[in-house]
């Protein structure tokens, strides 16, 4: 088992943070994700990432030596799933206020958009998408399954 550190600090430069954090998370199998805010002058949150085997490292692009420092476009679901992307993330959004958590540790936004590309119906379904185990689909699943059932009666 590995693990890799990251902070997220709470100024300007979040975003970029959890980009980098959700990067890796998109090239690894994580084990466990762990955070703590530490507190001091400037608080940020601290994570760990638990994973097995080594971390794909990012591919550049065509033709080039490095990848460019722009941050890779977010993974997104197919144009029918949009509104059940958005529902989910909000959804988490909403989550994470409630347990004082960032977001990236209830579900990260390729989860979110593999949830809604796979609509599945069923928590040993949602355990079949990558990152989502047993543990995130006991605790999450019967608010997401909900979520997707809704969805899909809407579309009705």
């Amino acid at each position: 088992m590995r693990c890799q550190a990251f902070t997220i600090r709470l100024d300007e430069r979040q975003s970029l943070d959890l980009q980098r954090l959700n990067d890796f998370l998109e090239r690894v199998q994580p084990i466990q994700v762990s955070s703590a805010l530490v507190a001091g002058s400037a608080p940020v949150w601290s994570v760990l990432v638990f994973y097995e085997g080594e971390a794909e490292p990012p591919q550049p692009a065509a033709g080039l030596e490095k990848p460019q420092p722009e941050a890779p476009a977010r993974p997104r679901p197919t144009a029918a799933n949009e509104a059940l992307y958005q529902a989910l993330r909000d959804w988490r959004s909403q989550k994470a206020r409630a347990e004082n958590l960032p977001p990236y540790i209830i579900a990260h936004d390729a989860q979110l958009a593999a949830i809604a590309d796979a609509l599945p119906t069923t928590l040993e379904e949602l355990t079949q998408i990558k990152g989502f185990g047993p543990r995130k689909a006991d605790r999450y699943g019967d608010e997401i399954l909900a979520l997707v059932r809704k969805a899909g009666s809407e579309k009705r």
